[in-house]
Order: structure tokens, then sequence, then C-alpha cells
């Protein structure tokens, strides 16, 4: 315990100037926008969630599997909120980002990054072929199953799910392509989230909305400019 705290001092102090920069603004943008509001439970749950989402992203863009913990924590809060938002596909959707990233980066905090030093794979073209007409194939029979579970917008939330789960797959088995599924990921979740704060059914929309803008953000930066792209 006492070498994986020393461990999580030091994956901290390794945020670089993008990165802290980005969460800077992000938490600031947070924190105005929640003391301009009521303060509910459900509006401490969505800050701290998005404040520790945030920084999740920001390591996981650099490459540093102390996102593995942050993950976790945030995946609590996230799914309280969209459980509450009747996001009942984005809920599952957290659980396997659980079960496949957060878990297995904890667990193996002292020699996941060797994964990264030793090459990340990539997906062939028959791969993401194939990877597309799965997304696709599933999309229509997962929304039917959450529109009659009473998901509140299973459209979106379906593709959320599908797209993020077949994403956190990727991740577990090393491969550096899971950043094109988080951007497509965080695309669907921008429209989950801003059809969510048009139609008035969450409390939490604007605030989730910005995080998966900032999500996206982070994404690029990790897909076109950190050590997964290279």
């Amino acid at each position: 315990m006492k070498n994986y705290m020393k461990w999580l001092g030091q994956e901290v102090k390794s945020l670089n100037a993008v990165g802290a920069s980005m969460l800077a603004f992000i938490v600031g943008v947070q924190l105005a926008l929640f003391l301009v509001n009521p303060i509910t439970p459900l509006a401490v749950v969505t800050l701290l969630a998005t404040f520790i989402g945030s920084a999740c992203t920001v390591y996981m863009m650099i490459g540093k599997p102390i996102n593995g913990l942050l993950g976790l924590i945030s995946a609590i809060g996230f799914i309280y909120v969209n459980w509450n938002a009747g996001h009942y596909a984005s809920v599952l959707d957290q659980l396997v980002f659980v079960a496949l990233i957060d878990i297995p980066l904890i667990v193996t905090w002292k020699n996941w990054g060797h994964r990264i030093a030793n090459g990340v794979k990539h997906l062939s073209v028959s791969g993401w072929l194939l990877t597309l007409i799965v997304i696709v194939a599933a999309w229509y029979p997962v929304m039917a199953v959450y529109t009659s579970l009473g998901d509140t917008n299973p459209m979106w939330d379906s593709l959320t799910l599908i797209i993020g789960a077949t994403a956190s797959l990727y991740v577990f088995m090393g491969y550096g392509d899971s950043y094109t599924l988080w951007l497509a990921s965080d695309f669907v979740n921008i429209v989950l989230w801003f059809t969510a704060l048009s139609a008035g059914y969450s409390a939490s929309s604007l605030p989730m909305l910005l995080t998966m803008a900032f999500y996206l953000m982070t994404a690029l930066y990790g897909r076109f400019v950190s050590v997964w792209s290279k």
C-alpha cells in the first residue's frame, strides 16, 4: 500500500502542461456552473464526477495508468447521474469501462505501462470493417431492448453503449485504435446530453454536455498527439 501511494503521487505529478491547462479550464467552468444553480445531492455528485472524470481522461490521453483509479471513482458518480437521467444503457457502459479498463489498471499498476513501451497494436482494414459491421448490426436490437426498459433516449443511449463498450474492449486488448472509437463515442454522448438538455429531463444535462465536449478534446489529443497515436 505504501508503494502504491508513492506511485500515485508520482503519477499525479506527471501531468504535462497541456493536460494541466485543459483540466484547469474545465474545472473552472464546471465550478462556476455549479455555483450559479441550485445545490442538490445530484448537483454535488455531478460536479465531483465531472471533476474526476475529466482528470481521468486527461491522464488517459498522456498514457498514465492512474486513470484507472480516477475512472473507477468517476464511474460511480456517472452511474448515479445516468440512472437519474434514465440513461440505462450508459449505466452499463460505465460498468463495462470499470471491468475492462479501471480494474485492470488498478490491479496491474506496476507494469501496465509496459504495454505502451512494447508497442501499441492497431486494427487492420478488415478489423475496422468488422468493427463497423458489428456496431451497426447491434444498434437496433440494443435500442429495442432499452426502449422496452423505459430508457429516456434509447436511440442515442444504446449507440453510446455499443461504441463505448467496443472501445473499452480494445483498450483492454491493447489497441491504440480505441481512440478513434472514443472520438465517435464522445460525439454520440454530446448528442445524447444535448437532447437531454433540450428535452429538460435531467438537471445534470448541461454539466454532462460540457464534460462530453471536454472528453472529445482529450480524445483528439490522444488520437493525434499523445503516445497512443505513436
